[in-house]
């Protein structure tokens, strides 16, 4: 299967920890995008933060294990580092939309990575934040 992504994109740290989980349909969706797709998506530190946390706590992994799955990421995915500029777009956006702050800095990166789509399952699928970035669930069966 493969998806036609958008120029440039993001992924939510559900996207990646599913290309790990036990929910082979999620996996192969997730794989679809993020490995097989012809673009590579877009994710910040603040990703594999969330996506360690989940290995270790919900997972069960062990640290190599992490360390070896993490390194797939890093070869499929830019990351890019959160910064200052992040976090005052991030409070811009949890102040106009009323988004808890971890998901403005999710959003807030994408913005300023000029992202076009933000691939998440815990967003409202197809928001458009500030006619810019539409949210996406990829997970999500057609209608």
């Amino acid at each position: 299967m493969t998806v036609e992504a958008p120029a440039r994109f993001a992924v939510d740290s559900n996207v990646i920890a599913y290309l790990f989980s036990g929910d082979a349909a999620k996996a192969d969706r997730a794989e679809a995008l993020v490995v097989q797709g012809a673009r590579m998506p877009v994710i910040s530190t603040q990703v594999m933060n969330e996506v360690t946390l989940v290995m270790s706590r919900k997972m069960g992994l062990s640290w190599p294990e992490i360390y070896v799955l993490l390194g797939d990421v890093e070869e499929f995915c830019e990351i890019v580092p959160l910064t200052l500029e992040v976090n005052k777009e991030a409070r811009r956006i949890a102040e106009h939309y009323g988004f808890r702050f971890y998901d403005s800095c999710i959003i807030a990166f994408a913005l300023l990575e000029e992202c076009e789509v933000l691939y998440s399952e815990d967003m409202q699928h197809g928001q458009v934040i500030f006619d810019r970035l539409t949210v996406v669930n990829p997970f999500r069966s057609p209608s």
